[in-house]
């Protein structure tokens, strides 16, 4: 495993983040799978963990608490969470405002039975909140020690640099990273994010690189609804179909098999190379992966074990380019940013 530094500051996080969306509900991993998945990868030299407030109704935060108490590996890793979405009934209960803020992080310290959460993601923009609030509220939890980096996710680039140039005229904390959707066949991150990211020394965590299982190959176009014991076909029917809607088209079925072929003739994998191309992308510092079972993590690690030779890679490269010449660039998409009081964000 590789280790690169988040942006500017001196924290070394692994090439690859272990997420933890399908932790602790009805169709994701129990939580004694969850546990040997959270062991199989910490063995493969993962040190970054992700999970958010959202996953699960705090149920993901509550299972990587009691694993990192149960294993006394809480020094071990690097600890990320986020904030935003509603936690509760009250018109409180939601958003960036300093008021729930607050209440977000102490909860969630709760969860995660630690005293403090290394890296704080904003999990989406709060149009209701100006960014100073959001940013004032924040230093005073670096400053007691609460949370040591802050991020955002889901957010443009001008917004991004509007947090920045707060921070920098207000003396604030300053973002340290931006984690938002990633793959070959949703590149929207590319179009100035990644850019920008690069320029001002931002680090940049791209969740969903494998686009939600679709970039796998195990999909069949032929098929009218994905299949059962899928993220496509039992986390979608559990939230209405918003992956279906995202990616099951022909054009997107052209790529994978593009990419299946690409892969068959040159001796890899689809995930191999999907996983390859986002985290030699300019700017990428960590690739958030997640698994469901223990079979899930290990097809993962079988794939980011070895690497495709430089000239299948520059035909990815030529696949995903061709794909995102022809393809509107969605960024933010607005599945990860719904009405404020929803429940979009990845």
């Amino acid at each position: 495993m590789q280790y690169r530094n988040l942006g500017r500051t001196g924290l070394k996080v692994s090439e690859m983040c272990l997420g933890s969306d399908n932790f602790g509900n009805s169709f994701g991993a129990s939580p004694e799978t969850s546990f040997r998945i959270l062991d199989r990868a910490l063995d493969f030299g993962v040190n970054f963990i992700d999970t958010a407030d959202q996953y699960a109704k705090g149920n993901s935060e509550t299972v990587i608490g009691e694993y990192l108490s149960s294993r006394k590996k809480r020094d071990d890793v690097v600890l990320a969470s986020k904030f935003w979405t509603p936690t509760g009934p009250g018109p409180n209960d939601y958003g960036n405002s300093r008021y729930h803020l607050m209440n977000a992080v102490e909860a969630s310290l709760k969860r995660l039975q630690t005293d403090h959460i290394d890296l704080y993601i904003i999990h989406a923009p709060d149009p209701t909140t100006p960014l100073d609030e959001t940013l004032e509220a924040l230093t005073d939890l670096r400053r007691a020690g609460k949370v040591r980096y802050i991020g955002v996710s889901n957010f443009p680039a001008w917004l991004l640099m509007e947090g920045l140039w707060i921070s920098d005229v207000k003396n604030l904390a300053r973002f340290d990273c931006i984690q938002s959707g990633y793959n070959l066949l949703r590149p929207g991150m590319a179009c100035d994010v990644l850019e920008l990211c690069v320029d001002q020394g931002i680090g940049a965590t791209a969740y969903s690189p494998m686009a939600s299982g679709m970039l796998t190959g195990k999909h069949d176009r032929r098929a009218e609804v994905p299949e059962s014991d899928t993220k496509f076909g039992d986390r979608d029917a559990a939230r209405g179909g918003t992956l279906v809607n995202r990616y099951w088209n022909e054009a997107m079925f052209d790529v994978v098999d593009l990419l299946g072929e690409l892969a068959r003739k040159s001796g890899n994998t689809t995930m191999r190379l999907a996983l390859q191309w986002v985290r030699e992308s300019p700017g990428i510092t960590s690739t958030i992966v997640g698994a469901r079972r223990e079979d899930h993590i290990e097809g993962i690690i079988d794939a980011w074990s070895e690497e495709a030779s430089r000239d299948v890679m520059a035909e990815v490269r030529r696949i995903a380019d061709e794909f995102a010449a022809i393809t509107p660039t969605d960024y933010p998409p607005p599945f990860a940013i719904p009405p404020l009081g929803g429940t979009g964000a990845a």
